[in-house]
Parts: structure tokens; C-alpha cells; sequence
């Protein structure tokens, strides 16, 4: 039996033991014993797994509670006094209760008023995106992010309908990571109070600004507040600078951007650090112009949008969503490129006719737009900096027998991600459209734990998950092959994917039936 064991000082012996280890305290030393259970399998594995990774749901039923208490004991106390202005402005009851929690919880006045806010917001603003962290589904991290979405909405009768919009959204919608909930509540914001959207532009244009603070006896940070999309470029631009530099220059990536910047603002030339006679650094004015012609931050938006029929939101890829006002500005810039994305030329081709691995433009456009960041829950990598990996594999032998190069069997996956499925045993991950066209994804870790997500962008492109695709189930590999030949022994990929396929099926008739038996107790009511 393995264990972690701490040694602390400690003033008197006792000892306590409960379920999940033993507490030994002697004359001196306090030890803390926290067993964990043998490894027999792939079940105990899972066990450990589900206890890791779910705390941020136990985390967020307890805040919901404690959430509830304070505000209860403020409603008591703003029912208590006759007039809430007689203390002044200092000392009114949501003063005190917050000044009492700061002591019970020795914390400081700007973490308590904080917590009292969120509160608030909880159980009296958005009630049932509160829930939400009350059902263990929202981690506090990611509730927070919901609060600062939301805090501009001043209206209730609209707020109320956020509210309910929200956590419909969140509540079917799986894997809800923190920038994924911050993403979609700034859609839903967006799109049901233009109001609140346009004045926090608004506050966003008039709060840009550039920031010096110390942060050691050598360093200080600079900051600058800028729109969404200068500051994307920027970060472009210098990343197309840094590029320049030859393998052998000691500086980290970090080092190289802030180095950069520096060189930029003072108007000095940015040079590599190698010392080397043989430097191959690609750092002249042509070189550094060549590589910024390439960069290209992309958009997703609704046609009706950008001619000024609807106030649906756009997608801003490395930011998320944006206004309709904000996407219109961005489109009469003079550096931007309107191009339409045309669904209907999916169904004509959706791979490139002499490469049928690689997805034509509309179709790689689709997919990125659709998922807008990597599928992998918790990784918000940007979609246009992922690979676009086919779900069930491809293969290159025999295409008929492999994964389609299709919208139903592609999405992005950051280069980590996409390395870690394709090289690392007992990774599955299976993607499917639902009766009501909503496309989700699903992944399997080693330790059998099925995780399963919408796509992010559903709201912004359904008509992808209504498609219907033309290209019929993979066939067995040899199948599609009309000579009769002998075969080759399977080699380890194609055993790789065989199983894949087997644990696809496996976990998707799982699905069928959890599905089914919740359709029939949500069935039609017995009277």
C-alpha cells in the first residue's frame, strides 16, 4: 500500500482514522498518513482519475452553499433596518456582512466585498447559471467568468433572459472548461443585450492604455490595453520577427518576444544571440515583411450580420466572440478580407480531389470555425493553430477503409493533443450529430474515463451539424480491394486502429443506451 506521509510539530498524541487515511499525532510530530488503494487495473485507475480531476465540481457545490449562507445572512440584514442610508455610505449592512466574513474568514476587505459579489450574483443575478456550480457542473473558476461576463447588464427583465439562455446552454453543451463557459456567456451576452455589449466596448475603447509596474529590483512588466484584434496582430507580428532567429540563439521563446518589443518601440534593430560566424538568422526588413504578408487573423461570421440584417455575434479566433457592431468595424478596416464561406460547396467536394487526406479550403474553413478552439476539454488552443485531425484515421492504403476527410470526421486538435492520440496507447475519441444537429466530441483516456463536449461554435454554424454527408461507413480494410492477392500480416498501426474502432462501437452503443433509457424516463407523462 502506497502512502504520503507529513511531518509536522505537534502539541499533545491522539490519533483519528476515517476513510480517507489515518491522522497520528505524537509528542512532537504530527503524521499524516493518506493511503491509496492497490493498482489492480484499468478500474482503479479511473477511480483515482475521477477523484483528481472532479474536485472542481465538490469545489463548486460547496461555494454554492456558503454562497447562500452570506447572502441569507445580508437578506436578514437589509430586512432588519428601516433605511439602508442611515449608516452612510461606509457602514451600510452589505458593508458590515462583508466586514464580518473578512474576519470569520481572515481575509482582507477586497477579497470579502468580492465573495459578497459573487454571492449576489449567485443566488439574486443568475440564479440558475448558479445552480449550475450548486449540480457540481461549474467549477467556482469558471462561475467567476460568468459573473465578469455578465456584470454590465443592468436591465433585469434581459438579465433573467441571459440568465435562463446561459445555463441552458452550458447545461447540455458538456466539457465546461473555463474559457469555454467565458466564451459562451459573452455570445449569449452579446447576442441578447446589444446594449450591454456596445457600452462594454465602450469602456473597453476609452480603458486603453499602456501600464509600468515593478515587479523585482531588475524588472519591471509593460501592459498594454488594446482592441482584441490589434492586440492579436500584434503578438503575430512579433512572433513573425522572432522567427528569424537561427536554432543556436540561447533565449527562450518569452525572452526572444520581449526582447523584440523592446527593439521595436526604441527603434532599434532586433538582432539574434547566437555569436556565431555561421549565424543563419532571416532578420532583414524583406525577411521580417515576407513573414508578416502571412499573417491572418480570421473572423467566422453570419453573412446577415455584416450586412446589417441580424446582431448575431461573429467569432474572433484566439478571442472569442464579439459583437456585431465590433465584427462590422473590423470588416471595413483597410487590411481586412471579406471572403464568403459557402456550405453548399460541401456538398459538391469536401477533400481535395488529388490529395483525399487533405480537406479543401471551405471544408477546413467549416470545421475550424465550427469547433473555434482545440476539442481536447480544458485546452483552448485557437483553432487556426491546430492541426485538423480525422477522428477515425485515414488510411492512406486503402482510403475507402479509413476515416473520411469529411466535416463529420474532422476537427482541430493542438500539435500536443493531436501527438498524444496518435502516438500514446488507450487514447479513443469518436465525434457524432445528434438527432437535433448539435455535432459533439468525445474522448477516452487511458483510465476508461469517456469526457463528451459540443462543438463551441454550434450556435454560430448549424447548418454544418444538418448536413448530410455523402460518403458511406469505412469497409474493412482489403474490402475495397477487387484483386484477390495475399495480405500482409496487420502491422501495429492497423491494430491500433482496429482497436479504436472497437472501443468506438463499445462506448457508442454505451451512449445509445444511457440515451435511451433517459428518453424513457423523460418520456411522455402517464396522465
Amino acid at each position: 500500500m502506497n502512502a504520503s506521509v507529513l511531518a509536522a510539530p505537534a502539541s499533545q498524541a491522539t490519533r483519528l482514522s476515517g476513510g480517507l487515511g489515518s491522522f497520528r499525532a505524537d509528542a512532537g510530530q504530527l503524521t499524516v498518513e493518506l493511503p491509496l488503494p492497490a493498482i489492480e487495473g484499468a478500474a482503479d485507475l479511473g477511480a483515482l482519475m475521477s477523484l483528481a480531476g472532479g474536485a472542481g465540481a465538490v469545489d463548486g457545490v460547496v461555494l454554492w452553499f456558503r454562497y447562500a449562507a452570506i447572502y441569507r445572512v445580508l437578506d436578514i440584514r437589509l430586512r432588519t433596518v428601516a433605511d439602508v442610508t442611515e449608516f452612510g455610505r461606509v457602514c451600510d449592512p452589505y458593508a458590515q456582512v462583508s466586514a464580518s466574513f473578512g474576519v470569520v474568514a481572515n481575509v482582507g476587505a477586497f477579497a470579502a466585498d468580492s465573495f459578497l459579489d459573487r454571492a449576489v450574483a449567485c443566488i439574486e443575478r443568475i440564479p440558475a447559471t448558479g445552480l449550475l456550480m450548486r449540480d457540481g457542473l461549474l467549477s467556482p473558476a469558471a462561475f467567476a467568468r460568468a459573473v465578469l461576463e455578465t456584470s454590465l447588464v443592468e436591465d433585469p427583465d434581459v438579465l433573467a433572459v441571459i440568465d435562463a439562455e446561459l445555463s441552458y446552454r452550458l447545461r447540455g453543451m458538456g466539457g465546461l472548461s473555463v474559457s469555454r463557459v467565458s466564451k459562451t456567456a459573452h455570445a449569449v451576452v452579446a447576442e441578447f443585450d446589444p446594449d450591454a455589449a456596445r457600452a462594454a466596448r465602450a469602456a473597453a475603447k476609452a480603458g486603453k492604455r499602456v501600464v509600468l509596474a515593478p515587479l523585482t529590483f531588475e524588472l519591471s512588466e509593460l501592459t498594454v490595453t488594446a482592441s482584441a484584434e490589434d492586440n492579436a496582430l500584434s503578438v503575430e507580428i512579433i512572433n513573425a520577427l522572432i522567427a528569424g532567429v537561427c536554432a543556436r540563439d540561447p533565449r527562450t521563446k518569452d525572452q526572444r518576444r520581449s526582447d523584440a518589443v523592446t527593439a521595436r518601440i526604441h527603434g532599434t534593430a532586433f538582432t539574434c544571440r547566437c555569436e556565431s560566424d555561421e549565424c543563419e538568422a532571416e532578420l532583414s526588413d524583406g525577411a521580417v515583411a515576407a513573414r508578416c504578408a502571412s499573417i491572418v487573423l480570421h473572423v467566422v461570421c453570419r453573412r446577415e450580420t455584416l450586412n446589417g440584417d441580424a446582431d448575431t455575434p461573429a467569432y474572433l479566433d484566439g478571442f472569442g466572440p464579439i459583437s456585431a457592431e465590433h465584427v462590422r468595424d473590423v470588416a471595413e478596416r483597410d487590411d481586412t478580407v471579406v471572403r464568403d464561406l459557402d456550405l453548399n460547396a460541401l456538398a459538391e467536394a469536401t477533400h481535395q480531389a488529388s490529395a483525399p487526406h487533405r480537406p479543401t479550403a471551405t471544408c477546413d474553413a467549416a470545421v475550424r470555425g465550427l469547433f473555434g478552439q482545440c476539442t481536447t476539454p480544458g485546452c483552448d488552443r485557437p483553432a487556426w493553430k491546430c492541426d485538423l485531425d480525422h477522428v477515425v484515421e485515414f488510411n492512406h492504403t486503402e482510403p475507402a477503409a479509413g476515416g473520411a476527410t469529411c466535416p463529420c470526421n474532422l476537427n482541430p486538435k493542438c500539435r500536443h493533443h493531436h501527438l498524444i492520440k496518435t502516438h500514446c496507447e488507450g487514447w479513443v475519441d469518436e465525434q457524432f450529430t445528434d438527432a437535433a444537429g448539435v455535432v459533439w466530441t468525445e474522448i477516452t483516456t487511458p483510465e476508461g474515463i469517456t469526457v463528451r463536449q459540443q462543438a463551441l461554435n454550434n450556435w454560430l454554424l448549424p447548418e454544418i451539424g444538418q448536413m448530410a454527408c455523402r460518403h458511406g461507413a469505412p469497409v474493412e480494410p482489403g474490402e475495397a480491394d477487387p484483386a484477390d492477392e495475399p495480405r500482409r500480416p496487420e502491422t501495429r498501426l492497423a491494430a491500433k486502429h482496429r482497436y479504436r474502432r472497437q472501443m468506438r462501437s463499445a462506448n457508442r452503443r454505451v451512449r445509445e443506451a444511457r440515451e435511451a433509457a433517459s428518453d424513457a424516463y423523460w418520456g411522455e407523462p402517464s396522465f
